[in-house]
């Protein structure tokens, strides 16, 4: 079966993109202190690079990974948490799973791989900690409460003293 040039360009974006998310969810897998969720993302990233050689196989070469995005989601994961970087993963994770009917149509290994993509996204979602994301609402709350206690004593203080450097040294 001869592929379209139009097939090959997009096969030639997909195989980045597996390539990418490999080393993606590899550089995660490192810096994840739970072994449980180490052990699931070095997983997907070998998955990942089983999609990589499949496409490999249809493109003929080799492609490069998007290091910039690398390195992004490393970052995100290393400032803000692995359980922020996994939410953004999940959208890209989404966004593989979305076919080209011509695509389905040339490659019989397409299916599968979809079907593949969808079980990687909920597995990124089960390694959500959603124990930490309980105590969130209860922080929110509570800044919430002292922010009202605040506010209110300066209100106070400015009916009952109306001397601003007073109030300005009480607030701060």
């Amino acid at each position: 079966m001869q592929l379209t040039d139009e097939s090959l360009r997009k096969i030639a974006a997909l195989q980045r993109n597996e390539i990418t998310e490999h080393l993606i969810y590899e550089r995660i897998a490192q810096v994840t202190p739970d072994s449980h969720n180490r052990e699931v993302l070095t997983r997907i990233a070998g998955e990942e690079v089983q999609h990589y050689n499949i496409w490999k196989q249809y493109t003929g070469r080799d492609v490069a990974p998007n290091l910039l995005r690398v390195w992004y989601y490393y970052l995100i994961a290393r400032l803000l948490g692995m359980t922020f970087a996994i939410k953004l993963m999940e959208s890209v994770e989404q966004e593989a799973q979305i076919g080209d009917p011509a695509l389905l149509a040339e490659i019989p290994e397409l299916p599968s791989m979809l079907s593949n993509e969808a079980k990687h996204e909920q597995e990124l979602i089960n390694l959500i900690d959603e124990e930490r994301l309980k105590y969130v609402g209860s922080v929110v709350l509570g800044l919430n409460d002292a922010l009202v206690e605040f506010t209110g004593t300066l209100a106070g203080l400015t009916f009952a003293i109306q001397d601003s450097r007073i109030i300005a040294v009480a607030g701060l």
